[in-house]
């Protein structure tokens, strides 16, 4: 995933979590507010009740893969942040994968199909 997709300051993602909906799944909750930006920006949030720093940046790295190659169909001027759940370590990747796309699709951030 492209770096210029990235959400990275406390500021905006606190913007997004003040403002933003929220959609959730077994796996992920997934935060979306309008943004003045024109592109999509995605953050991930994982927290120490995941686990450890090594098992936290890994659920990270799953989701990341998950959601790049929706990246450049998602509709600009938002921001994304997706929580993962402790769930996210043990899961199967297909399905991680088949509830990121059910998530952008549900909030409508998703234009059409990879």
């Amino acid at each position: 995933m492209n770096r210029s997709y990235s959400l990275k300051r406390h500021k905006e993602f606190r913007y997004t979590y003040r403002v933003g909906r929220s959609v959730s799944m077994p796996l992920m909750t997934l935060v979306y507010a309008k943004s003045r930006n024109e592109t999509v920006r995605i953050g991930f949030s994982v927290s120490k009740r995941v686990g450890n720093a090594v098992q936290r940046n890994r659920a990270k790295r799953r989701m990341r893969a998950c959601v790049s190659p929706y990246a450049e169909h998602l509709k600009g001027g938002c921001n994304i942040i997706l929580i993962a759940r402790p769930e996210v370590l043990d899961a199967p990747f297909t399905e991680l994968k088949r509830q990121t796309e059910a998530l952008l699709k549900r909030c409508g951030v998703l234009e059409h199909e990879a």
